[in-house]
């Protein structure tokens, strides 16, 4: 399919281009209606013509605009100014605003009347212009820093969970050529008449040939930014802002003083509760020991950089397959999210041979987060795809190689693992593609990341997990995508207990 429109060749006609904005704004809230549950309302401010309306058509939508411009609107449930929706606190679930912003003479209000109508722990998806012409006027106000943005949002009470741009710059040069390309005179015709008299012959050639350069570099760098060639340096057209209403917090009831004695036993409350914790956080099967050739391996991948994990991390996943294999416990050896491959590595070298692990990654660039995740998680994709992500002691970082399956499986090899006698198997994709587990599972590491890709993972391993098996996740307290993911999947979850290592674990208990 094509994603350019060819202009029209004669002098009075426009270019017509596509445009990487509109575009990237339909992935975008594309994700965030895939986020939206199943009869959840959500409110459309500044709706127009209900663009996204199919989108949420598993929820409950509504549209609101102030219906003043002369043009069509979809049909409107609320006929309103933004900043005073006629309905009561906490009605929607969600609430999405497009492109509107910049067209309220009072955006603090606006915000501030957003978090009104949203439920405590609702989501409100708002993109924002910084750099676009003026267009349905008068009612044009503001163009908006993310500066601006983040204070509006946190006066109003919000907690931003991103803040990122739309496009890359590619696609605000793709607009800045756009413009001249729309009002660059496209003719002799167009010229004639403005005073220039004798100086047309040394302009006209000059303009018109720049704004036919412009035509085709608008619509290179329009191709290039929807491509995916995002480049996130110079300066963004719009910012999208996804923020969440915390939860209603309980008032605190009034505490009486306390008194000597009752502080003393708090004390001592608290320092068995330290001693517990400490001994909490232990490797579980710290007693086990390691092979010689096991640590051979650990020690070996650590000194090639083939791993982010800590020695003591590394021989917590050791012990448990060996763990695994001690007590006969059935079932596959599975790791997702392989990096380097240095924790498979040493999994694989712990293991029976005659046990299957199977090592599941992109082998790859990282995949682009959800919504669901948080602005921790999205500023640290924004700088691995700005190519400036440094590797294990500042090599080229893992998602930069050029054959990260090969380079894996080479260092297997290199390690005394020879893949097909150990039954390792590489599976290459994404996980939701790929990670189709129909037998039993004894133990797995999961270092997904992201919401989405652990989500995946605990859906599609955790129902075969064997009793007395266990989930090691690498992230749960790195990254917030990963934390929401375990805490909404094991929710009132029976049969399992969370354990707060130095990872997260989780065992099946029945």
């Amino acid at each position: 399919m094509r994603l350019l429109v060819r202009p029209d060749r004669s002098s009075t006609a426009r270019p017509r281009h596509i445009n990487p904005s509109r575009v990237r704004l339909r992935q975008e809230m594309a994700r965030f209606a895939k986020g939206t549950k199943r009869g959840m309302r959500v409110l459309d401010a500044g709706a127009g013509r209900s663009p996204y309306r199919k989108l949420f058509k598993h929820a409950h939508y509504e549209a609101a605009d102030f219906a003043q411009l002369d043009s069509s609107y979809a049909p409107l449930d609320y006929v309103c100014d933004i900043t005073d929706i006629p309905v009561d606190d906490g009605r929607f679930d969600r609430v999405i605003c497009n492109q509107v912003l910049e067209h309220v003479p009072e955006p603090e209000k606006a915000i501030a009347e957003l978090h009104r109508v949203l439920k405590p722990g609702g989501r409100i998806f708002l993109s924002a212009p910084l750099f676009f012409a003026e267009h349905q006027k008068p009612y044009d106000f503001f163009r908006y820093t993310q500066f601006s943005l983040r204070k509006m949002f946190e006066e109003a009470g919000f907690e931003i969970a991103r803040m990122n741009w739309l496009e890359g710059y590619f696609g605000t040069v793709a607009y800045s050529y756009q413009m001249m390309a729309r009002n660059l005179p496209a003719s002799v015709d167009e010229l004639r008449g403005r005073g220039l008299r004798w100086k047309l012959a040394y302009i006209a050639p000059i303009v018109l040939l720049n704004r036919k350069l412009a035509v085709r570099l608008s619509r290179l760098y329009a191709r290039l930014e929807v491509s995916g060639s995002r480049f996130e340096r110079g300066m963004p057209k719009n910012y999208v802002v996804v923020a969440r209403k915390p939860e209603t917090a309980a008032p605190a009831k009034p505490k009486a003083t306390a008194t000597t004695a009752e502080l003393e036993a708090e004390v001592a409350r608290l320092r068995a509760e330290t001693i517990r914790t400490r001994e909490s956080v232990r490797d579980p099967l710290v007693d086990l020991e390691l092979p010689a050739e096991v640590r051979t391996v650990l020690d070996g991948v650590r000194a090639e950089h083939l791993t982010y994990l800590k020695p003591e991390n590394l021989e917590v996943l050791a012990r448990q397959v060996l763990d695994a294999d001690l007590r006969n416990r059935p079932g596959l050896i599975i790791e997702t999210g392989a990096a380097l491959g240095g924790s498979a590595i040493t999994m694989a070298a712990a293991k029976d041979p005659k046990r299957v692990m199977r090592v599941y990654d992109v082998f790859g660039m990282i995949p682009e987060p959800s919504e669901r995740d948080g602005e921790d998680v999205h500023k640290r994709y924004r700088k691995i795809v700005s190519g400036t992500s440094k590797g294990i002691g500042g090599e080229t970082y893992y998602g930069y190689r050029d054959n990260l399956y090969d380079e894996v499986s080479d260092s297997f090899a290199r390690h005394g693992i020879d893949l097909a006698e150990h039954n390792v198997e590489l599976v290459q994709g994404l996980f939701q593609d790929t990670l189709k587990i129909d037998e039993p599972v004894a133990f797995a590491h999961l270092d997904g990341d992201w919401y989405e890709s652990t989500m995946t993972c605990l859906e599609r391993i955790t129902p075969h997990l064997v009793v007395g098996g266990r989930i090691v996740l690498d992230d749960y307290f790195h990254y917030s995508g990963c934390r929401d993911a375990v805490d909404e999947y094991f929710q009132d979850r029976p049969g399992f207990r969370l354990e707060r290592r130095t990872k997260l674990h989780v065992v099946r208990t029945m």
